[in-house]
């Protein structure tokens, strides 16, 4: 489901004299030297990376000075940021952005190779530059130029420097494989670029076969496992290693429970105050669910059981049948949405103040979805879950999350059309147990679509201001709102997606594998504790 909360952003606000912050792929996730993300490389940049000079890199970070992404800030992230001042970051949808997100930056693009102050080859791949500098451009490497070669040449990927470069030049005058020491590229991601240079390499648009590249997994990537939250401050939950064997996907639920420094199920309440989420790539989505007491008793935790799924044949998994996919249980019934994400390093931070309630005795169902169809090994998938929470004593506001589904999507080949649903306060109000008086605070709305969405965007009902928009179903940005949506009992969230079926023969209509299609949105809202109903449980 959830591919790209995604590259990871760290986004701080004031709300109402608190902090929120949220980290995700958004819409800055590509242009590094963007450090304050505003949109624009400028003085501003410059100063940031500036006062950090000298210090270590924090992946985690609100603002990260480390551009090159090497570990130290130092001058080559100063040089960095110089050198692309007043460039803008694009909203962009294209096979090219997700040839640079997934290739390019994650492979190419450092100080040392392909970007500043190397340029090894009088090539820079960075964002903003790599596509004037590979498309039409005669290599420098003697013997490609004496060919007639290009480094990428529109139409003709044989006479492509550029993928001769990644599959391994059969000529020694041409050079070693690249990326130069940083170990292959998956082949799913030679062929796209194969794919997207038949098509005429063009630098906006989509182009039929190239399926998402950011659930490929490069054959020597290794994943660290983070460090668990300090004693008495959080909690960390894990997802245990399981298999998805070559041309196939996978989603599977596991069921957990918070465990004290003793072993022990914690009893009491707990409010959580920020969340991070770390998993290796080749995740189409994590989301973490929590099963309500008639999910409990319907016996959701024993369903689907499917033997030799986990690394430790003793780790118990359920796995999805998209078939029947109900037979682990009804969402909004059985289970209820915590957090998710789509990409592999994830942080949730919510106000000061401001706590999600968790009932000492949940138990936690973690659900994972891993696609490995083009690949030729055996994948591990698996994920860590870092749960901080806040003294009860310390929490003014309970955080609700929201998560709602349009199902209704029907787009037949070759067509576009876009599905609407609305959201409205008053039921949310009803269903929750709520006073019917009680203002909505939003402090965050996101968006989630498979690879055929092509626009999403959130609307207020009263006022029809829009409030959220995404063009790259992979790049979702966090909407955070300073100052605070509110929301009365008749207002509401009107959203819609836009499908482009560009690239099959069948209609697109909702499903849960990752070549059927979803609208969802899901977010935040906050209301004073002595005014909240009790938990759906």
């Amino acid at each position: 489901m959830f591919k790209q909360l995604i590259y990871s952003t760290l986004i701080l606000f004031l709300v109402i004299g608190v902090s929120f912050s949220a980290l995700g792929h958004g819409e800055g996730s590509t242009l590094l030297e963007d450090v304050n993300k505003d949109g624009t490389v400028n003085i501003q940049d410059l100063v940031l990376v500036a006062a950090a000079f000298g210090q270590p890199g924090d992946r985690t970070a609100e603002q990260n000075p480390d551009v090159n992404r090497d570990g130290i800030v130092n001058v080559l992230d100063l040089v960095r940021v110089s050198n692309s001042f007043g460039q803008t970051e694009v909203n962009d949808n294209s096979a090219y952005h997700d040839i640079q997100d997934y290739v390019f930056d994650k492979s190419c693009a450092s100080s040392v190779c392909h970007a500043t102050p190397a340029n090894a080859g009088n090539l820079n791949l960075t964002y903003g530059t790599s596509y004037s500098d590979l498309v039409g451009r005669v290599p420098q490497n003697p013997s490609a130029a004496a060919a007639g070669m290009k480094l990428v040449d529109p139409d003709n990927p044989d006479n492509s420097f550029l993928l001769t470069k990644l599959m391994g030049p059969e000529s020694p005058d041409q050079g070693a494989r690249m990326p130069f020491g940083g170990g292959v590229i998956h082949n799913g991601k030679i062929d796209a670029i194969r794919t997207w240079i038949e098509a005429g390499a063009p630098q906006t648009g989509k182009v039929a076969g190239i399926g998402d590249l950011a659930v490929l997994r490069d054959p020597e990537e290794v994943f660290e496992p983070p460090a668990p939250p300090p004693p008495g401050e959080g909690y960390q939950l894990h997802l245990p290693p399981f298999k998805i064997e070559p041309g196939t996907e996978r989603e599977v639920y596991y069921t957990t429970q918070i465990k004290d420094e003793n072993g022990n199920p914690v009893e009491e309440d707990i409010f959580i105050n920020r969340v991070e989420i770390f998993y290796p790539s080749g995740s189409h989505h994590f989301i973490l669910y929590r099963l309500t007491e008639e999910g409990l008793a319907n016996g959701i935790q024993d369903r689907g059981i499917t033997p030799g799924i986990g690394v430790n044949p003793e780790d118990k998994f359920r796995e999805l049948d998209t078939d029947d996919p109900l037979v682990l249980g009804n969402f909004g019934i059985d289970r209820l949405f915590v957090v998710g994400t789509q990409t592999d390093e994830t942080m949730y931070a919510f106000p000061e103040g401001v706590g999600l309630r968790l009932p000492g005795d949940t138990v936690y169902d973690l659900n994972s979805h891993y696609i490995n169809l083009l690949g030729d090994e055996t994948l591990i998938g698996e994920t860590y879950v870092n749960i901080h929470t806040i003294p009860e004593e310390e929490l003014q506001y309970e955080a609700v999350e929201i998560f709602v589904s349009n199902r209704s999507i029907n787009v037949p080949p070759r067509t576009t059309r876009v599905a609407k649903m609305t959201w409205y306060a008053e039921d949310e109000l009803e269903r929750r147990g709520h006073d019917q008086d009680t203002e909505l605070q939003v402090f965050l709305l996101t968006s989630h679509m498979h690879r055929h969405g092509e626009l999403f965007e959130i609307f207020q009902k009263s006022s029809g201001e829009l409030l959220h928009r995404s063009i790259a179903y992979d790049d979702a940005p966090i909407t955070l709102f300073d100052p605070i949506l509110t929301l009365n009992s008749d207002d509401g969230l009107t959203f819609q997606c836009t499908h482009n079926n560009y690239d099959t023969n069948e209609p697109l209509i909702f499903g849960l594998t990752s070549e059927d299609e979803m609208c969802i949105i899901f977010g935040y809202y906050y209301i004073p504790t002595e005014r909240a109903g009790s938990i759906i449980r």
